[in-house]
């Protein structure tokens, strides 16, 4: 009375699609000029990162997939990863095409913005969970992280540098450890990066345990590693948390040093040329993270600081192996401010 032809005939799939599977299939010139053939082989995709929802975990995927695997002779290393997502909830209740309760991503882009939307759905939506959409929250996570934290740090950074140093930043090797800030706050708990050594991962922002102070630098210099190792955890959303808390710290910096008070002090200055390569050196490293989702606004930082303006548009003016300190070299003339994420105003709810 358990009817399952259906589940065999779609996981096959999986293998049949595979260039490779055929021997003839993704023949093609390694050499274009020389016309030397080449094969794509099968163990060239496989084993696959497979996205599934949680509603079909059980039994198709988690177990006549890897029943099905077994018995054409696959190895226990050969077996797909199953990354299983949640159900999107709209009100506390399933979000279902058939009920009708549906959110239409175009028309919130058309309100928006594509990246807006985006930005919201990567970095608010915790992989592996149930989550609750909410127009609300959309806004509040674009107002808080990208208008409040990151965009006004980058005009302050820019207006700063352009009134105290015609828009120049001095390379430095001062550290500014003595500005300590914290690791996000959160429910703790650890997973195993590439190297199978433990990484800590705050899954939600209050409470729990406080993490190790460190300085600007030091967080930023430990930024690109602990980004790599969450996004191939395909945690995005605590990947883009720990961004967006460097711009936070950098906020943080400008309160603390008062750049308008080192500026009126000559035995500052030192110090205040090392404030600003702080701020605009964490605006280009924070640029080249947000690029996968925020593409447009990466640009737009680069841009205005006018780094890497001869791939201007181009995906490859973002490289991860490019996200170490020191990038900016002396003398480095930044652009002037232009607003990147202006606050999305709503109307006050009805009396």
């Amino acid at each position: 009375g358990f009817v399952t032809y259906v589940w065999f005939d779609a996981l096959v799939n999986y293998i049949s699609f595979v260039p490779g599977h055929d021997p003839h299939y993704g023949e093609r010139a390694t050499n274009p000029a020389e016309k030397t053939p080449g094969t794509l082989s099968f163990a060239d995709w496989w084993p696959p990162l497979h996205v599934i929802g949680k509603d079909i975990l059980i039994p198709a995927h988690g177990v006549y997939w890897p029943i099905m695997l077994k018995a054409l002779g696959f190895a226990d290393a050969e077996m797909p990863t199953l990354l299983v997502h949640g159900w999107w909830n709209i009100a506390g209740a399933k979000m279902s095409k058939s009920i009708g309760n549906i959110v239409d991503p175009d028309a919130l882009a058309d309100k928006y913005g594509a990246e807006t939307v985006r930005y919201y759905l990567m970095s608010d939506i915790a992989t592996g969970r149930d989550s609750d959409f909410s127009e609300e929250r959309l806004v509040q996570r674009y107002n808080t992280d990208l208008a409040n934290s990151l965009g006004n740090l980058l005009n302050r950074s820019l207006s700063m540098a352009a009134k105290y140093r015609e828009g120049k930043v001095s390379f430095t090797e001062i550290r500014l450890n003595e500005e300590s800030k914290q690791v996000p706050t959160g429910a703790p708990f650890y997973l195993q990066d590439s190297a199978g050594a433990q990484i800590l991962i705050n899954a939600s922002s209050g409470g729990g345990a406080r993490g190790i102070e460190q300085g600007l630098r030091d967080l930023t210099d430990a930024l690109p590693k602990k980004y790599e190792d969450l996004m191939d955890l395909s945690l995005v959303d605590s990947g883009f948390n720990y961004v967006i808390h460097i711009a936070d710290c950098c906020n943080r910096l400008i309160e603390k040093k008062a750049p308008w008070k080192l500026a009126k002090d000559p035995a500052q200055a030192d110090q205040l040329d090392a404030v600003l390569y702080h701020l605009a050196e964490s605006l280009r490293i924070i640029a080249i993270l947000i690029s996968p989702v925020l593409p447009k606004a990466a640009h737009g930082i680069f841009d205005q600081l006018q780094w890497k303006l001869d791939e201007a548009g181009s995906e490859s003016r973002f490289r991860l192996a490019d996200a170490t300190w020191g990038g900016l070299p002396d003398s480095h003339q930044l652009g002037k401010p232009v607003p990147l994420f202006p606050r999305i105003e709503t109307a006050p709810p009805a009396a």
